[in-house]
């Protein structure tokens, strides 16, 4: 596993930093060897679609499933190769999945954290990961941070990460509940399962209190939207879990 270290310096939207990444750069790919690539699930969504794979069959594939160790959530992740340690989809000729590269290939070298200050208002800080292997740090090219979200195409994935992590922190304010296998399985479907959740609400499934306008209905990206809410608000309460 490679050394990284964080800047000590914390960086807003409007701050500029030195980066750059490119095809012939020394250490081109190092940074999809020997890592744990954890998949939100909008992360799953974009490539499982840009692959034309079925849930379990993207699992089998490439993935693993499990729950995390802290939420007790259901979890994916992309499997390394066990003998060169490279990332399931990284080939010779490069990223084979470049244009729906997860999230956090499109935020490297960043890390971004959702704070509050002293007036309880939501603060977006990043910092800057530093890897021995990494030499993009040392190219002439500044570029301000939101910029750099923005040529990484990374809203959208922004947008539904920190919906997944408003229910990662909800899931935490009941921590000491054990999760059911019936809410783990329900879970599971709406976040990850999405062409069958879609089916069973077709087929008027039991969540009686799930809306989706007609509208959104061929929207598996609407659907993950609501479904993250639902969990969020409706399916994540004291009243429920007990």
């Amino acid at each position: 596993m490679y050394n990284f270290v964080f800047d000590p310096k914390t960086f807003t939207l409007e701050d500029e930093f030195s980066f750059n990444c490119y095809k012939g750069i020394s250490c081109f790919n190092k940074c999809c060897y020997d890592v744990k690539l954890v998949l939100s699930p909008y992360d799953f969504l974009r490539l499982r679609k840009s692959l034309s794979l079925e849930v379990e069959e993207f699992i089998k594939k490439y993935g693993e499933l499990y729950l995390g160790e802290v939420t007790q959530l259901p979890v994916i992740s992309i499997n390394i190769d066990p003998y060169t340690f490279a990332c399931a989809f990284l080939k010779e000729e490069g990223c084979t999945v470049y244009k729906e590269r997860p999230s956090s290939c499109r935020l490297y070298p960043l890390a971004r954290f959702i704070t509050r200050n002293d007036k309880g208002e939501r603060q977006e800080i990043y910092k800057i990961i530093r890897e021995t292997h990494c030499k993009g740090h040392y190219e002439n090219r500044i570029i301000k941070i939101k910029d750099y979200l923005k040529e990484q195409e990374l809203f959208p994935y922004l947008f539904f990460n920190d919906l997944w992590g408003e229910v990662i922190i909800k899931r935490q304010k009941f921590a000491n509940i054990p999760l059911t296998g019936d809410i783990l399985d329900l879970i599971f479907l709406m976040v990850y399962d999405l062409p069958n959740f879609k089916e069973k609400l077709e087929k008027n499934f039991f969540l009686e209190d799930f809306f989706l306008e007609e509208d959104d209905k061929n929207s598996e990206e609407k659907l993950l939207e609501k479904s993250l809410i639902y969990i969020r608000d409706k399916l994540l309460t004291e009243e429920n879990l007990l």
